[in-house]
């Protein structure tokens, strides 16, 4: 899995990335004052509901909306001509008088009272062009800023607290618009916002002064361009499909956003304010996505977290045929939907943003790129406008149902968008990307273990004020056992302070599932000189068990220190690495050293190897630690028997032996009925054998049991090894009676399989 890449392009006379993002804070300034005028005036709900309110008819209104972007085409001709008069001047200049422009929308009203509506059809119709000219001017100024503004090692955070400060603003300034329109009555509510927003139009103006860049082109290779370096962009093939895929998104939503106001109030049955109120649903959705969004495209590249919005967007259109009408439940299912269409939009959004910066158009072509983007958007997104309007007035009179579906006009709209989309998440597949994350990986990681304990983890990660407190927060890294801490726990990895490191180690070994990513950077350990951390990561990368690992600890277990060749060679049992298996019998019948024999023998038991039983065996008569044996039994148990059945007896017996070996015995017994009815004797011996156990005389009840072991039938119930490993018990069982409860605990379990 690959981090973005953030490659920088240095372009003369651009200020540097220490200015930028000192000056940084300027822009989100201007864009929080930007928010309340358009959401007071040209682009929030109450511009639709002041046009419906004028009487102009769907149509009319299409044709309106559609002059914004029809425009923007102008960027083809005048891009040369802003770059050499300068990006922030021309910005500047052009969004100042945009702003004086809508000062014109306060006397609309008074316009229809006196002209009537065509009049004012006209009138309201002039001031968009002349706004949409100067929006268009100053775009075409903004983009190939951008592009030098902000770095893009950390355009996604950009984008993601640009996103924050707009939504949360706009947050404010819907509520504020909804309880305007729905307090107050006639066109003097709308003329409010209006002057509302101006005021905060002016703010914007001011606050873009202060950003820095933006310079002249004169004096450098861009000052030539003209109108047939702009159309070389157009033979980048990569460029085209993402303007391609990008047009189809814009021709499917546009329509749908812009006159959602209104399928809302007239199909749904919500009255104006919250007609606007579930702009609030939309804003909260992408509040709640922002930073993640921004977050995860600078980690994992632009093009999954693009695609994801684009996927969540799909359901969209189909959540508002589905929805029911005139209804209670109208309200709060259409802010549900308002919620997903946030974060839909806002992941798309972001993702899409940073990949035309930093992927789609090459930096130092800014200029060309942009003066196409432009007007190629421009002219998708009139388009766009114009058709969701006339489709909308041509379909006026549909009605009915089909099974639960309500066919209305506007389904005329959903269908298409919904189909539109579809086509654009398949185009955008074959789009180069600044990642190998693909789009189902990157969503698995929200579905992978605790998210929330995820991003809760690396908020405490990241502002821990002392050793202790990190320690916490890397141990909760590992507690999420999510994809998404991978980045922190490898950092972890590189913490000065030890036990930060220690905790790190031990986190990624409890991972799941492991990246391969955490082999490596714990193979590096290994090989390292830290010895107190690289027995643990030999630990480590068996508990992972990724078999990568498989070469890294083969040599470590010839190094010159005993506990990691211990530790390797357990590691390796539990990847169960056949190929090891004769030097690990080799070297426990030669080595001398106990915790070595120990190591080599349970991991011959965890591959289980059969070849290692003879040295277990072996070792087991030597061993005098009752923990060793237990283990060496245990390593038998794995080859031969059953591990889950052996530490079942092993609890049993060590908690009541004489009654719980009773219940063993009598359990064989019962599948010995017949050969114990044909035989007297040996029944008598399998009573006498239980009763002394029931009486806790375990002396007695093993030598009966000794007594009884060479009579079993055991050629046809388990194989020669099994039995070659039940004979040892009962010989070692007849030599040290109850002071090895180890070879008692594994006769049992081998019996078993009677």
């Amino acid at each position: 899995m690959a981090s973005a890449n953030n490659i920088e392009t240095v372009i003369p006379n651009s200020p540097t990335n220490a200015e930028k993002m000192r000056l940084l804070h300027w822009n989100h300034i201007r864009s929080a004052a930007n928010t309340f005028f358009t959401q007071f005036t040209f682009f929030g709900p109450a511009f639709i509901l002041f046009l419906n309110e004028l009487n102009l008819n769907k149509s009319q209104i299409g044709l309106l909306l559609s002059f914004f972007p029809f425009i923007g085409a102008v960027s083809f001709f005048l891009a040369p001509a802003v770059g050499r008069y300068g990006y922030k001047r021309t910005w500047i200049t052009f969004f100042g008088l945009r702003k004086g422009v809508t000062i014109l929308l306060l006397f609309a009203p008074y316009v229809v009272a006196r002209n009537g509506t065509e009049i004012a059809l006209y009138y309201v119709g002039a001031i968009v062009l002349l706004f949409g000219l100067c929006r268009a001017i100053s775009e075409t100024a903004l983009y190939p800023w951008l592009t030098e503004l902000v770095p893009n090692a950390i355009r996604g955070r950009y984008n993601a607290t640009q996103n924050l400060v707009n939504n949360f603003v706009g947050l404010i300034a819907v509520t504020i618009a909804s309880f305007v329109i729905d307090s107050f009555t006639g066109s003097g509510r709308f003329t409010f916002l209006f002057a509302a927003g101006i005021f905060f139009g002016f703010i914007a103006v001011w606050a873009s002064s202060f950003s820095p860049g933006g310079a002249s082109t004169r004096g450098t290779d861009a000052e030539n361009i003209s109108q047939k370096d702009i159309l070389k962009s157009l033979r980048d093939t990569n460029y085209i499909r993402f303007m391609i895929g990008l047009g189809l998104v814009t021709l499917a939503t546009a329509p749908m956003f812009s006159f959602l106001p209104l399928f809302m109030r007239e199909q749904v049955g919500l009255t104006d304010g919250n007609v606007i109120l579930l702009q609030n649903g939309t804003l909260v959705g992408a509040l709640s996505a922002t930073y993640i969004a921004g977050w995860a495209s600078d980690r994992y590249g632009s093009k999954p977290v693009m695609l994801s919005g684009l996927w969540l967007m799909l359901l969209l259109p189909v959540a508002w045929l589905l929805m029911p009408r005139f209804v209670v439940a109208s309200l709060p299912i259409a802010l549900s939907i308002a919620f997903l269409q946030g974060v839909g939009t806002v992941m798309w959004g972001i993702g899409s943003s940073r990949m035309l910066y930093v992927t789609i158009i090459p930096i130092e072509k800014k200029a060309e790129y942009m003066g196409s983007y432009y007007a190629l958007i421009g002219i998708i997104g009139g388009v766009s406008q114009l058709i969701g309007g006339r489709l909308l007035q041509a379909f006026s009179d549909l009605s009915g149902s089909f099974s639960f579906l309500t066919i209305d006009p506007y389904t005329a709209l959903f269908i298409p968008g919904f189909t539109l989309i579809l086509i654009a998440l398949v185009l955008f597949r074959f789009i180069k990307a600044d990642t190998d994350v693909r789009t189902s990986e990157f969503a698995g990681m929200f579905l992978q273990g605790n998210p929330f304990l995820a991003f809760e983890s690396m908020f405490r990660f990241y502002r821990a004020k002392d050793e202790q407190a990190a320690i916490v927060a890397t141990e909760r890294l590992g507690q999420a056992h999510s994809l998404l801490t991978i980045d922190e726990l490898l950092e972890s990895l590189q913490d000065p302070r030890f036990f930060v490191r220690f905790e790190a180690v031990v986190s990624i070994a409890r991972s799941d599932p492991p990246d391969p990513r955490y082999v490596e950077a714990l193979t590096q350990i290994l090989q390292g000189t830290e010895l107190s951390l690289t027995v643990l990561a030999a630990w480590a990368l068996g508990r992972i068990g990724d078999n990568q690992a498989r070469d890294a600890l083969r040599e470590g277990m010839n190094s010159e220190y005993r506990s990691i060749r211990a530790h390797c060679a357990r590691a390796l049992g539990t990847l169960s690495d056949m190929d090891i298996v004769p030097e690990l019998v080799e070297r426990l019948k030669h080595e001398t050293d106990i915790g070595l024999q120990m190591a080599y023998a349970s991991s011959l038991g965890s591959m289980p190897a059969q070849e290692g039983i003879q040295p277990i065996i072996h070792l087991l008569r030597e061993i005098e630690n009752e923990g060793a044996r237990s283990e060496l039994a245990l390593s038998l148990a794995r080859i031969v028997g059953d591990e889950q059945q052996f530490i079942r007896i092993l609890r049993q017996i060590r908690q009541e032996t004489g009654t719980n070996a009773s219940q063993i015995v009598y359990a064989a017994g019962q599948k010995l009925t017949d050969l114990r009815a044909a035989n007297p004797e040996f029944d008598t011996l399998f009573h006498e054998c239980i009763n002394a156990f029931a009486q806790e005389d375990i002396a007695t009840g093993i030598a009966h049991l000794v007594t009884i072991m060479p009579q079993l039938p055991l050629e046809d119930k388990m194989s020669e090894n099994a039995r070659i490993v039940l004979t040892e018990c009962r010989q070692q069982l007849e030599k040290h009676g109850a002071s090895r409860l180890e070879y008692l605990v594994l006769a049992f379990d081998l019996l078993g399989m009677l």
